[in-house]
């Protein structure tokens, strides 16, 4: 397969520089950032594997000119004292010939959420508060012309030090309804001084003034490129915009690129698509470019679920786009351009889409990381693979994500590998996930070890019980189990009548299921809210009933909110939160407000289903460890919990043996 993607992996004149291959590692929030803004040693050894997997250009996440608060949401770079930690990641890219720019922009009045406050200023060009009402509204404060000014020689003072960090350039955003695009639109910038105007041309006083001082940082041995942001609201600027912008900053030679992206991250109908999840179809944005494209001769950047070479390479060679943006996609597989370019598209991991350890570890202020990837994070301690000192042989009980890694990586490392199941396939419960609607995505991680693990010489034996016995006869020098959970049931009243079913059961088909069904989510994961979809789906009735605030809140918010608008616009579906079950009966459910306590009861249920994860299969922990010197547990027979953690358990002790 040599030189399957030719276009992808031509060179590319971009300003002084020749870039390898057309892969940008695109400027995203990494979050590994310490309580101001300052990037943490994690932060370098991340761009290391990027650059060290073949990225042809890699930007830095979205980095701050000012000091942001003091839980910052993003990287800053506002003292020298912070120049340390920043030249760091330039010499981790550098270490492999790969030029690393940095993403400066400031976020004006824009808010994420009330935790946005801690001492950040909420400035605009004027007193207009962003009128986006999911997220708590504060009245800005209008800038001055002598602050204006300090904005710019901000940009221009992180530029000198960024510089002299040893970064090739910088990008700086425009969009998300952040301070540039505030000055842009009329919505936000109603001044009558140099600053404002009656069109975009006269407004564009401060983003000159902006793209100047970077510039005469920079030199122009450097780079400058401008990441613009279709904010799909009309209060800010979309994209036939930004194509009239592209071409008066061509105009004038004010960038050497553009990249095109899009939506205000804050707006749930809209973030979902700047982070898109496996709602959408691989190469679903290729417009974005392909719009600025045809109005300008610089490079443009294209990105959106570019999850495969292959599409890539459409993009490339279709003229949508010069460079192919990519972040989720080297999340997952940081090593994806050089395994690309070797032909080995096999052994790539695709990014499935689901957002879980990415945008879902944003959401609650961990560092991103991949659902079956989990050296993502970790690339500091987990980043080489060093053989094992005496190979030995291992047996694994149980198939399913734990199981999975734990015998890739035991098997990569040296040790002979038996993997052990009851089921006519690997994956264990990513079975039953992948049955949900739009999660088809899902089998591609069994299907990666289905690859990876023969390979590796990994002995697999499917539909086999193993039993106490049968393991010891083996005569394995180390023992896992990852046998996994079983449903749990919860202990209420009527739990044991023929209409109550586990949301595992459904999804085994095991559950006959009436017309009006009650499903009650006891664990705020995905499970309740995509079986319910499932059920929805085949033609029943659906009151989601939960005794948490909102439904399924520990979902990873791109997904959830795309399943919410489905579930919402299904009339067959009713969602109830603040309520909790304590009886079920043939024909009722009796319930009660986890606030007042006030009782109801629901009526007319025919079938009752219960989302409440599983229990721990412990049935051979015991009697192994009492049995062999060297017995591990990993996975949901440890603890249950999700895919992302049973992974990291499995590649854990497979490092260990």
């Amino acid at each position: 397969m040599r030189n399957a993607f030719p276009n992808l992996f031509s060179p590319l004149k971009l300003g002084n520089y020749v870039l390898k291959n057309r892969i940008m590692n695109t400027g995203h929030a990494a979050h590994y950032q310490q309580g101001d803004g300052t990037p943490s040693d994690a932060y370098a050894w991340y761009v290391r594997e990027r650059a060290k997997g073949g990225a042809g250009i890699i930007v830095a996440g979205h980095t701050v000119p000012v000091y942001d608060g003091q839980l910052s949401l993003s990287l800053t770079n506002y003292s020298d004292k912070q120049s340390a930690q920043f030249k760091k990641m330039a010499d981790a890219a550098h270490e492999f010939d790969t030029p690393i720019l940095a993403q400066l922009g400031h976020r004006g009045r824009r808010l994420m959420d009330s935790g946005a406050y801690h001492g950040r200023a909420i400035v605009a060009p004027s007193p207009v508060p962003t009128p986006d009402f999911s997220v708590p509204m504060v009245m800005p404060h209008r800038l001055t012309i002598p602050e204006i000014e300090s904005i710019v020689d901000s940009f221009g003072s992180a530029t000198r030090r960024l510089r002299e960090c040893g970064y090739d350039g910088i990008e700086l955003a425009v969009g998300m309804d952040y301070l540039i695009p505030n000055f842009l639109h009329s919505n936000g910038n109603r001044r009558d001084d140099k600053y404002g105007g009656a069109t975009m041309l006269e407004r564009m006083t401060f983003l000159r003034e902006v793209l100047g001082a970077i510039r005469n940082e920079m030199g122009r041995e450097c780079l400058v490129g401008i990441r613009m942001y279709d904010d799909l609201a009309d209060f800010s600027l979309q994209l036939p915009e930004f194509v009239e912008l592209a071409k008066i900053l061509e105009k004038e030679k004010l960038v050497d690129y553009f990249n095109m992206w899009h939506a205000i991250t804050s707006i749930p109908k809209q973030g979902r698509a700047h982070w898109p999840s496996y709602y959408f179809e691989p190469g679903a944005f290729v417009h974005l470019p392909a719009a600025i494209k045809a109005a300008v001769d610089l490079p443009v950047v294209g990105a959106g679920r570019m999850d495969s070479p292959g599409i890539a390479e459409q993009t490339l060679a279709s003229g949508k786009a010069d460079i192919i943006g990519m972040a989720k996609t080297l999340i997952a597989d940081p090593h994806f351009p050089n395994k690309a370019k070797a032909g080995r598209v096999e052994d790539i991991r695709q990014c499935i889409g689901c957002t879980q350890a990415c945008v879902g570890h944003v959401d609650i202020g961990l560092g991103v990381g991949c659902i079956y990837n989990p050296v993502t994070g970790r690339e500091e301690v987990w980043g080489e693979m060093e053989s094992a000192a005496v190979p030995k042989k291992v047996v694994i009980i149980g198939g399913g994500p734990a199981g999975m890694e734990a015998a890739r990586v035991a098997a990569e490392r040296g040790h002979k590998v038996t993997l052990i199941d009851r089921g006519t396939r690997l994956g264990g419960q990513v079975n039953l996930v992948m049955k949900t609607p739009k999660r088809d995505s899902f089998e591609e991680i069994i299907l990666w070890f289905e690859r990876q693990l023969p390979k590796l010489g990994v002995e697999i034996r499917l539909k086999t019980e193993a039993t106490v016995d049968s393991v010891l006869a083996e005569n394995a020098d180390e023992i896992i189990v990852a046998t996994g959970s079983t449903a749990y049931m919860l202990e209420l009243d009527g739990v044991d009548g023929p209409n109550v079913f586990t949301a595992r059961a459904v999804m085994e088909g095991k559950a006959k299921l009436g017309n009006r069904v009650v499903l009650f989510d006891a664990v705020g994961r995905g499970e309740g809210a995509t079986v319910a979809d499932y059920i929805a789906d085949q033609g029943h009735q659906v009151n989601i009933v939960t005794g948490l605030e909102k439904l399924a809140p520990d979902m990873p918010s791109p997904t959830r909110h795309h399943l919410l608008e489905k579930l919402m616009g299904n009339p067959a579906v009713t969602i109830t939160p603040y309520t909790a079950i304590f009886e079920i009966t043939e024909r009722e459910v009796e319930a009660y407000n986890v606030v007042t306590w006030e009782p109801t009861t629901i009526e007319d249920v025919d079938s009752v289903v219960i989302s409440a994860g599983g229990i721990a299969d412990e049935t051979l922990i015991e009697p192994l460890r009492n049995a062999h010197p060297s017995v591990r547990v990993i996975g949901d027979c440890f603890q249950p919990r999700d895919i992302e953690l049973s992974i990291t358990d499995g590649h854990k002790v497979g490092r260990e043996i």
